[in-house]
């Protein structure tokens, strides 16, 4: 792993106009970590720099804790912090370690799934004593004004929800409550791109990654069909024209990996102040040559 040079703050980025460009990073489960490590390694030799780290309900690392591994490598980092797995107290303690002790300042804050009836070791329900909304709200007072920590509370907004009035008023709750920053849910098509910049910006101006998922094999799109992705909507259109490559996996892949590439140069083109990149089958390694593309547009 090459050395990197001081990172720069998502603020200081954001600040000297840079497009953002984060990749999604799952994290590992205990016997894959080695593997997760020549990954970041290779990630960091192509020019990553910023990675938003993803919470799972499988058995794995924390994202805290995995955060404060990767910031220690000089990467800037996004952990996702979800109040499915922890108390208010256990998390603002979390969050205030992470930020005094490893400077981490950027939180993704998140209500995050159940967990599936049978899917935890003790068939944890999940602890849920708020949702996002509740904590940003918490960690602004409690974090930022009583504890005068420098940190970036950044919310989700969901532009497939059915109910845009319903999301409306949710987006405008987290900008109350102390949310600084928004991540989108993934688009695929320029459509899809137009409908959620038009509908962000009408409400706000704050800064806005936007979620790009390259759909690079059968396996992906099944899932996301199937809504086992919550919040994640394919439209029909790239449905439809995604079933007919279906039966070559080298020209699905193709077609996944320049339709991907042409929505990052459209959000852009359209002001959109970064993106962040969802890796299929949680394997980044497959799409060195788009992310290498993709990190090529930052400037």
């Amino acid at each position: 792993m090459k050395e990197l040079a001081l990172t720069r703050s998502i603020n200081e980025r954001l600040a000297s106009k840079e497009f953002l460009v984060s990749v999604q990073i799952d994290p590992p489960k205990p016997d894959q970590f080695d593997d997760f490590r020549k990954t970041i390694n290779v990630l960091a030799d192509i020019g990553v720099d910023l990675v938003d780290v993803n919470s799972s309900r499988r058995l794995c690392h924390d994202s805290l804790l995995l955060a404060a591994y990767l910031k220690n490598l000089g990467l800037e980092v996004i952990p996702h912090i979800t109040t499915r797995d922890s108390t208010i107290n256990g998390l603002l303690s979390q969050m205030a370690a992470a930020n005094q002790l490893q400077k981490i300042k950027n939180f993704l804050v998140i209500t995050g799934d159940a967990y599936p009836v049978g899917s935890t070791l003790a068939n944890s329900p999940g602890v849920f004593e708020c949702d996002s909304v509740g904590l940003i709200g918490i960690a602004a007072e409690k974090l930022k004004l009583t504890a005068g920590l420098d940190l970036t509370l950044i919310a989700a907004v969901n532009q497939n929800n059915p109910d845009l009035e319903a999301e409306k008023l949710r987006l405008k709750q987290k900008i109350v409550a102390g949310a600084g920053m928004f991540m989108s849910q993934p688009v695929f098509n320029e459509d899809q791109l137009d409908e959620l910049l038009d509908f962000y910006s009408y409400h706000t101006s704050l800064p806005l990654l936007v979620g790009v998922w390259p759909l690079v094999d059968s396996k992906t799109l099944r899932a996301i069909e199937d809504g086992k992705v919550s919040g994640v909507v394919i439209p029909q259109s790239v449905s439809a024209e995604s079933k007919k490559l279906c039966k070559d996996a080298e020209v699905l892949r193709s077609w996944g990996l320049a339709k991907a590439l042409q929505l990052v140069q459209a959000a852009k083109d359209r002001m959109a102040d970064g993106v962040y990149i969802v890796a299929p089958s949680r394997q980044p390694l497959q799409i060195l040559d788009f992310l290498k593309a993709v990190l090529a547009m930052r400037s």
